[in-house]
């Protein structure tokens, strides 16, 4: 979405989020924050986030919202509209197969709803396909230099120690090259072969990952598309939610399609050598990629579509207040029995 601000350069934006590290670079940024706290999925936890959107959505007014579903702002997005905003869906480019949670919910009171892979256009009838984001802006060939490795496991609020004892196990071995730099956000195991952080800033992410020889990751897609940019094709593991890894396995969706394109190494349960020397196999040429508009551009055709039905004349809508007009005089005339 950070990406696709140059999209909405006529819009006063206003950027409704959760809490985590990205709020304090979208500040620093300029930008207008409301952040809705953290929603884990317990009905408990959903009152203050119920409030906080209400307050939100009667202070500002939205006129439309473009949101790519992320749980907490669901209730947002439903008051909203009840207040009268438009909607645009873009669903994650995580989900290649199925709907996401939110977007079950979402794509019902869209006015129009954007996928980035084909495959989604069963899922949701009527949607705009879209080139997923995680393609945009890769590098034409894999990256020279670099050293050792850095591993990421996003800012979700669940731990993935799994990922984490697997790249250390990997270290101690000396499988993998030092040095190792790791983001391992809420994760309890503590790395003995690295140098562990629990958060680190957008830019410092982007920094790491230019530095490193091997870039090691969940399948959160800002970081596979973060490392597909600097030309280092990432090894990637899916969070499982039966492990509470995540709230589901749709992680596992992606890491399967990308997969499939050569874009990232699918990971098991270690790292080997033949992992190692996949990464640094040349990537895909371009015209092996699905070839569709870019998102961008299909979510600037949304919103200029959106605003031209909001600023219409509308004659049925003319139609029906005179038929309404002309019942309530009819009912006023009628006499009493």
């Amino acid at each position: 979405m950070v990406r696709l601000e140059s999209a909405l350069s006529t819009r006063r934006m206003t950027w409704v989020v959760q809490q985590s590290a990205r709020v304090d670079a979208l500040r620093r940024a300029g930008g207008r924050v409301h952040v809705l706290g953290e929603y884990h999925g317990s009905l408990r936890g959903l009152a203050p986030v119920l409030w906080r959107s209400l307050m939100v959505v009667l202070r500002d007014r939205p006129r439309l919202v473009i949101t790519s579903g992320s749980g907490i702002v669901v209730p947002f997005c439903l008051l909203a509209r009840l207040t009268g905003a438009k909607i645009i869906f873009v669903e994650t480019s995580a989900q290649v197969y199925g709907p996401s949670r939110s977007g079950r919910v979402l794509s019902r009171i869209a006015n129009r709803v954007i996928v980035q892979w084909k495959e989604m256009c069963h899922v949701y009838r009527g949607a705009t396909p879209a080139r997923a984001s995680v393609l945009d802006g890769i590098a034409t060939r894999l990256a020279d230099g670099g050293e050792g490795l850095f591993l990421a496991v996003g800012t979700h609020s669940q731990p993935f120690d799994r990922l984490v004892a697997l790249v250390d196990r990997a270290a101690a071995d000396g499988v993998v090259p030092q040095p190792v730099h790791a983001q391992v956000g809420v994760s309890g195991y503590e790395m003995r072969h690295g140098h562990a952080r629990d958060f680190i800033s957008p830019e410092e992410m982007g920094e790491a990952v230019s530095r490193a020889r091997f870039v090691v990751t969940h399948a959160g897609t800002g970081t596979i598309e973060m490392a597909l940019r600097a030309g280092r094709r990432p090894l990637v593991l899916a969070r499982k939610g039966a492990l509470g890894e995540h709230f589901n396995d749709h992680q596992q969706q992606v890491v399967d399609k990308l997969g499939s394109l050569g874009l990232v190494v699918p990971l098991d349960e270690q790292i080997t050598a033949d992992d190692l020397a996949a990464a640094a196999a040349p990537l895909p040429r371009a015209e092996g990629l699905p070839q569709v508009p870019v998102l961008a551009d299909c979510l600037r055709v949304a919103v200029a579509e959106v605003n031209a039905v909001e600023r219409r004349p509308g004659r049925i809508s003319a139609g029906i207040r005179r038929r309404m007009r002309s019942a309530g005089a009819r009912r006023l005339t009628r006499p009493r029995l």
